[in-house]
This record gives structure tokens, C-alpha cells and sequence, in this order.
């Protein structure tokens, strides 16, 4: 039988809050590495990996900004696609926000699995639950969506039984340290 073929979505921001603590400052994810753990455990093709993440502005902190961008062209040269919005200032509050990764994610994933029909499976590796109704329409149309994330910062609605999971372990994670 041949296996369903699946696309990794990285919501890069979700991913770095939550794992941080369980990754030394000083490694990095191997994504590709994760990606296949994935697949393997739900017996996937996998197909893609997209990442997705917010852009600091460079008159903020050109460190910051440089090293991201390094970052994200590291991602680029393994074959992951990288999409990306800019990193938002409020001005009132004096914070910075991220705006719109999460639709992006979740259009990119409505229009992977039930327009271009790229795949049968959206593996989302993000503990966040504002995915929840993207994840209900793929659902309904016969495809299917598996959440992965670490334990730290895993919405509880998530881990209901609605959709299939992974919790993601330390030595998930030091498997695919780099």
C-alpha cells in the first residue's frame, strides 16, 4: 500500500517558544531530521517542509536582523520553503507582534491539501489551537491533520483526541540537534 504523502508546516515563532527551553541556545533543529521522525512514526511520505516566521525590521537590532536572515537562508539551501511576514510595532503598547504567520500558515495549508490536492496529510508542528478550524475543514474533507509540538505550550485543545498528535520529547529533539 502505498503511503499517504504529507507537508510539514513550521510555525517557526510557536516552534522557538515552546522548545527552547529543551534545546541549548547554541544547537539548532535539524528540520528535515524532525520532519522525517514524524513521518516515520505515522508511517508518511513526507513530500515538503515549509517554514514560516516573522521578520525582524533591521532598524531594530541589525544582529537580530542579520542573523535571522542567515537563519532563514540556511533553511532555503536544505530545501525548505520559507515564508515570511514582517514583524509588527505597536507603537501604543511598545511591543513588537508578530502579524498574520498563522493565516498564512493555515491558507498555505487549506490551499496545499484541497486545491492543488499536493497532499493527503498537513503534519503542523505548532501547540497552537487557532489552527483548530483549518484543522476541522481539512477533516471534513477527508484529509487529515497531525499537531507536533513539545509538551511546553501544547494547547490542551489540541490534545483532545479530535485530531492525532505527537508530543514531542527531549530525545525527539536530540536525535535531530545540529
Amino acid at each position: 500500500m502505498l503511503k499517504r504523502e504529507a507537508i510539514v508546516f513550521i510555525d517557526g515563532s510557536n516552534w522557538y517558544h515552546n522548545s527552547k527551553s529543551l534545546i541549548k541556545k547554541s544547537k539548532r533543529i535539524d528540520f528535515s531530521c524532525l520532519a522525517n521522525l514524524i513521518c516515520k512514526k505515522f508511517d508518511l511520505k513526507l513530500k515538503q517542509i515549509r517554514y514560516y516566521n516573522a521578520v525582524p525590521d533591521i532598524k531594530d537590532d541589525k544582529e537580530v536582523y542579520y542573523n535571522h536572515i542567515k537563519f532563514l537562508d540556511k533553511l532555503k539551501k536544505e530545501n525548505i520553503v520559507v515564508k515570511t511576514r514582517k514583524l509588527k510595532y505597536i507603537k501604543k503598547l511598545k511591543i513588537k507582534i508578530e502579524k498574520g504567520v498563522d493565516v498564512l500558515i493555515a491558507s498555505d495549508m487549506i490551499r496545499k491539501t484541497l486545491v492543488e490536492k499536493e497532499c493527503k496529510v498537513c503534519v503542523l508542528i505548532s501547540g497552537d489551537a487557532d489552527f483548530i478550524p483549518v484543522m476541522e475543514i481539512i477533516k471534513a474533507s477527508k484529509n487529515e491533520t497531525i499537531t507536533c509540538s513539545v509538551i511546553n505550550g501544547y494547547a490542551r485543545e489540541l490534545l483532545q483526541g479530535k485530531f492525532r498528535y505527537f508530543i514531542l520529547k527531549k530525545e525527539d529533539l536530540d536525535s535531530c540537534v545540529i
